[in-house]
């Protein structure tokens, strides 16, 4: 009634199934090795930041102006206690390379042309966003 088979040898089934796999395996290492590559590249390279400059004692949460923007009293407060100034873009706050150069800018938005290596943002450029232009270019 039932006919024996030898369970270890390959069907015609499990050999298409296995080539498929090779071939999805083969596409997603080559998809992981250029991924891999391509975010290398765009972590050495400079690129252009944009936020405000705070310490990265408080961060996001230093006591605030009613524009939403940094306390610059609060800022060279924290740094005078051994706080870095650092870049608040987004959610995040980057520590600022040359501290010298962050300083002139605190609490102050600005374009940063700089490389990012780890958590620190190392300023080739630093200037002056103006307000009248940053509340342009938010509300277009």
């Amino acid at each position: 009634m039932f006919r024996r088979t030898n369970d270890l040898a390959p069907t015609r089934c499990s050999v298409g199934f296995i080539a498929r796999l090779a071939t999805a395996a083969f596409f997603v290492a080559l998809f992981y090795s250029s991924f891999a590559v391509t975010n290398t590249q765009d972590n050495d390279s400079t690129r252009l930041w944009q936020g405000y400059v705070t310490d990265t004692h408080c961060g996001t949460n230093c006591q605030v102006t009613k524009d939403m923007t940094p306390d610059k009293k609060c800022v060279v407060q924290c740094v005078r206690k051994g706080s870095k100034y650092g870049l608040w873009a987004g959610d995040r706050v980057y520590v600022l390379e040359p501290q010298s150069t962050a300083a002139r800018f605190a609490a102050k938005n600005v374009r940063v042309k700089g490389e990012l290596q780890d958590e620190t943002l190392r300023i080739s450029a630093i200037e002056e966003i103006d307000k009248a232009a940053s509340q342009r270019s938010a509300n277009p």
